[in-house]
């Protein structure tokens, strides 16, 4: 069979073709695989206690707006004095006469809260991660010990009150809120002055329910005041810890033995340092740079997300999923590298390949990431790679030996792909410079191939190539006859 060389290159680009739509859908099997494994940690969280976030402490002060106001009522009437009728007429029983107007007083109630921030606020968390596996997968939940403690205080005279208005204060209480409660391993006593009070379940709050509360008891509300509080929280959590900064200033620290940290949230701390016995990090803030006590109000009533957060992941530094996804999208390139590669070959030495057999060639190295991505699930992602590379390389190596006809060729080839799978694995391992080194490498490759067929007369050789793709590659022409047969 003959082949033109615009033929061999359009069946070339058909194989190609079908090997992508063959990496997309590893591409979709790795999705599915990361969906499922989301599943697992959505289901270990559901089973302890989710991402938690921390809000508070606020103290909340209801308070009662009583407005007296007074109208003119509807005058009374009463019966008109009875006169002497003339003869032969009858006086109307139902005969009266308009009384005076009488004022008439109304009371309105207007139930309302006031939310008081700390004027201090210190925040100490010791965060203790460890995985918990279900089959394949893993999740990452931690136990934080959170001493809180601070200073509220006031000018007195939070409400002033209008001539005809009266304010009757409730008992103020301590809330705390807290995204998921089932995490709370034992119960806190919040100490106020001198004072101990325990805390109660729930915050009776109903844009934010979930928490805790404690009642205060013995503030002076029309008066100044000042008061320190304190409680410890052992709380527990599945990936990530969120804490709120409300106080007028606010400092938090925050230390783990977790080796791969994410510091996220509106403030990055302003030290931290991260080692592989842990990590640790600090932040200050002030009201003015957060603005909460108009995030808290607006989050409180209106139900508006908070959006002043510092915040702290766990991470998995080695996800599977996101690191084979990585070197799938490099997965085209590299099979038309090769093909390259094949194609150079074919023009410098002059010998055929068959269609079929670049087939069967980048269909070993679609089953690469196959291969990885089922090696993952169990093993370290870097003997993983290794393990599927080696598999690769070796099928590789041995086929192209007997195609190309030669040992020697088959091992440069399993060597060009061996380079070009290592250089695959650094592309996936720099997060930062993976743009300038595949850039680099592509340019280095092109420069390659400009070398290489830069004396090659391609009118010449599209017209003079086909006869040779009759002679398949590895086959040796058969002996000619002897003379005089």
């Amino acid at each position: 069979m003959r082949y033109s060389l615009f033929a061999k290159i359009s069946m070339i680009f058909l194989i190609t073709v079908f090997l992508g739509i063959g990496l997309t859908r590893i591409s979709f099997l790795v999705d599915e695989r990361a969906a499922r494994r989301n599943d697992v940690v959505s289901g270990i969280a559901a089973a302890t206690a989710r991402e938690q976030t921390l809000i508070g402490p606020v103290l909340v002060v209801p308070y009662t707006r009583i407005v007296r106001t007074q109208k003119l009522g509807a005058p009374e009437s009463r019966p008109a004095e009875p006169d002497t009728p003339a003869p032969g007429w009858r006086l109307n029983a139902d005969q009266h006469v308009p009384g005076e107007a009488k004022r008439v007083e109304f009371e309105n109630r207007f139930p309302d809260a006031l939310y008081l921030l700390p004027a201090e606020l210190e925040v100490q968390t010791q965060m203790s991660a460890e995985q918990i596996r279900r089959g394949l997968y893993h999740a990452v939940v931690f136990t934080a010990g959170i001493g809180i403690k601070g200073r509220f205080a006031s000018e007195g005279g939070l409400l002033k009150p209008q001539a005809n208005e009266q304010i009757v204060f409730g008992e103020p209480r301590l809330i705390v809120g807290i995204a998921d409660p089932r995490g709370i391993l034992r119960a806190p006593v919040l100490a106020w002055g001198d004072q101990r009070f325990d805390f109660l379940p729930g915050t009776s709050e109903p844009k934010m329910p979930n928490g805790i509360q404690a009642p205060v008891r013995g503030l002076d509300l029309a008066a100044a005041w000042s008061a320190e509080f304190s409680f410890s929280l052992d709380l527990r959590g599945t990936q990530a810890l969120e804490l709120a900064p409300v106080g007028d200033a606010t400092r938090i620290d925050v230390r783990g033995n977790w080796p791969h940290p994410s510091f996220y949230g509106q403030f990055l701390p302003e030290t931290r340092e991260v080692t592989d016995a842990g990590f640790s990090g600090a932040w200050s803030t002030t009201r003015l740079a957060t603005n909460m006590p108009h995030q808290l109000f607006e989050h409180l009533r209106n139900d508006r997300p908070l959006d002043t957060s510092i915040g702290v992941r766990f991470m998995d530094p080695a996800d599977r999923y996101v690191q084979t996804d990585r070197a799938l999208k490099y997965g085209l390139l590299f099979v038309g590298l090769t093909f390259a590669a094949f194609f150079l070959f074919e023009i410098l030495k002059r010998l055929a390949i068959h269609p079929f057999q670049y087939g069967l060639t980048g269909a070993a190295l679609v089953l690469f990431y196959l291969l990885l991505l089922a090696l993952s699930e169990n093993l370290a992602f870097a003997l993983s790679y290794a393990i599927a590379t080696l598999g690769c390389v070796a099928l590789l190596t041995y086929y192209l030996a007997h195609v190309l006809g030669s040992p020697r060729w088959g091992l440069a080839f399993g060597a060009l792909i061996g380079a070009v799978f290592g250089l695959l694995y650094v592309l996936i391992s720099l997060e930062d410079h993976a743009l300038l080194a595949g850039s680099i490498s592509l340019f280095g490759g092109l420069t390659l191939a400009m070398a290489l067929t830069r004396k090659v007369d391609w009118y010449q050789l599209s017209e003079t190539l086909g006869g040779r793709y009759a002679k398949p590659a590895g086959v040796k022409p058969a002996p000619a006859p002897p003379a005089g047969a």
